[in-house]
């Protein structure tokens, strides 16, 4: 391999893992929160489910960055990406009656869209593609 294409490799696993290791730490100063999130979507369980997204998500994105065992890492993040997606980000449920609802519904559908996004990579590296630890 190419001196620069391991260095893109690398740089690149690196930007993709930070959103999830960033988010499973920011879980843990902000319990209570996310907690109080949780429980606002219906959730039961949320201490577990919390501590199963953090560690999933620290887990996996560590996985990535490393470039150890990345098939498992990517299992993990799947694991956490598919519910959470159609969980927190289910605009189709918003109301639209006033500007501020048609906001609200617009940036979960961004939201929505961006974690299919980064299903769809994740699915790319469990398939394959090359993510290189040297």
């Amino acid at each position: 391999m190419m001196k620069t294409q391991k260095y893109i490799n690398r740089i690149g696993r690196v930007l993709f893992s930070l959103i999830f290791i960033a988010s499973g730490l920011s879980k843990i100063g902000d319990w209570d929160k996310t907690i109080s999130y949780m429980e606002n979507h219906n959730m039961v369980f949320t201490s577990f489910f919390l501590v199963i997204a953090i560690l999933f998500q620290v887990i996996g994105g560590l996985s990535i960055i490393t470039g150890f065992k990345t098939k498992i890492g990517t299992v993990l993040l799947l694991i956490f990406m598919i519910p959470v997606t159609f969980i927190f980000h289910d605009f189709w449920n918003y109301p639209i009656e006033t500007e501020l609802e048609m906001m609200a519904q617009q940036v979960e559908m961004v939201s929505f869209m961006k974690n299919i996004t980064i299903i769809g990579a994740l699915l790319l590296i469990f398939n394959g593609e090359k993510v290189i630890a040297n």
